[in-house]
């Protein structure tokens, strides 16, 4: 996604609701930031289930591996986004 394309989709306010799944399952994959960063936080916070500080942005893959654990765990609940409302 380019720069223009991120911040577009970004403009077109697209998380608004959304579940934390549902911001996280998109926006963790994304490497240009899609939305304002305060609700992405919260989302992966919420999804992650614990505090998620700013620098572990830098290393994505690692939470893409937590992400991808706690949704092999427990995905039907995170599809269906109970634990999410």
């Amino acid at each position: 996604m380019t720069k223009e394309e991120a911040t577009a989709k970004s403009e077109s306010r697209w998380y608004e609701g959304k579940f934390p799944q549902e911001i996280v399952e998109f926006q963790l994959y994304e490497d240009k930031l899609c939305m304002p960063l305060q609700l992405y936080q919260e989302a992966v916070e919420k999804v992650l289930g614990r505090p998620v500080y700013t620098h572990e942005y830098k290393t994505p893959e690692r939470l893409i591996a937590e992400y991808e654990a706690i949704k092999s765990a427990d995905g039907c609940q995170l599809q269906q986004g109970h634990e999410m409302a």
